[in-house]
């Protein structure tokens, strides 16, 4: 993966204070490096789509994007990838997502991951093993991989491909939707992809996640909403923002936490009590989405190989055509 550079500090203050922390900026600032890649042998891509792809009478099973799985029809079953279980996120979501299943899930919750992309994949595969409730993990990959590639699909590659999910039975008729994001999809968002960089970013939108309607027809009253840290994010994320606040004038609330606060969970829960002072309050904002300076710097859409790098990446993605295209 070819990484752009990093700003300094005074870049770095300059730029984020045009926009909110969301999990994309922590990710791109403050991540643990990416691990080492060693070959792996990997079973074929429709072997690994259907362990990943919900029933289709589930609710859920339309918001389903496994496009990174698809790469690996290019691999005649062996693939350089990261050693993904080296990294501190990925075990605190394990972690997380076993001591979350042991207190008891709230059944009338929407989960929504946006951590680091194998993180969120750890946890989404552990929790559904490990919990008592039938557990949809929902994921919402849309970009490819690349030796140059501008962020880093192959860690979420790599846990789709040494991680396995317990998915609910065609015949069961309530579960809990864990949506499974990868936070660097919008990372580095207001640089310009180098002319030899895959340009792999994407962005999802509203009709990546269910309506209100959707929602209520499932039982669902409550989001929440899990980033890796509250200290380094304190907005969801701007293409999760159009969802969210219609959500929340429908009178469904959000809720935001991180992986710290999940770990310290036990049974018995109150669940309405321990949310009450985690609420999202969705104010509205601009977003990358209505930026002009945003459809300037993409020259048309993520996925192209174009251009130089801006020294500043606060902000500015597009669901454009390509590897990267999202939605």
């Amino acid at each position: 993966m070819k990484r752009a550079m990093v700003a300094s500090v005074a870049l770095l203050s300059a730029g984020c204070a045009f926009r909110p922390w969301t999990p994309s900026v922590s990710v791109a600032y403050g991540a643990q490096d990416v691990p080492p890649a060693e070959p792996m042998r990997v079973a074929p891509a429709s072997d690994l789509l259907s362990r990943w792809q919900l029933p289709s009478s589930n609710p859920w099973a339309a918001y389903t994007k496994l496009t990174l799985l698809s790469s690996l029809d290019a691999r005649r079953g062996v693939a350089e990838l990261p050693q993904v279980g080296e990294l501190d996120v990925v075990r605190r979501a394990e972690h997380a997502a076993s001591v979350l299943a042991a207190a008891g899930l709230p059944r009338d919750t929407l989960f929504i991951l946006d951590l680091r992309g194998a993180a969120s994949v750890a946890f989404g595969a552990t929790l559904s093993r490990a919990a008592r409730d039938p557990v949809s993990p929902v994921a919402t990959f849309n970009n490819w991989p690349g030796d140059d590639e501008m962020v880093p699909a192959e860690e979420t590659l790599a846990a789709l491909v040494t991680m396995s999910p317990k998915m609910p039975g065609a015949t069961e008729t309530r579960s809990v939707p864990v949506f499974m994001l990868d936070a660097w999809r919008l990372a580095y968002r207001e640089d310009v992809a180098d002319e030899e960089v895959l340009d792999n970013r994407y962005m999802l939108d509203a009709s990546s996640f269910p309506s209100t309607l959707e929602l209520q027809a499932q039982g669902i009253n409550h989001v929440l909403y899990v980033v890796e840290s509250l200290d380094d994010a304190e907005h969801e994320e701007d293409d999760v923002h159009a969802a969210a606040r219609t959500w929340q004038q429908a009178g469904v609330t959000v809720h935001m936490v991180d992986l710290s606060w999940l770990q310290s969970l036990s049974a018995p829960l109150d669940w309405d009590m321990m949310l009450r002072d985690y609420r999202l309050v969705i104010e509205p904002r601009q977003t990358i989405v209505e930026d002009p300076g945003f459809y300037a710097r993409s020259q048309g859409g993520f996925g192209g190989r174009h251009g130089l790098p801006s020294p500043f990446r606060y902000g500015g993605s597009y669901r454009g055509v390509g590897h990267g295209g999202g939605g």
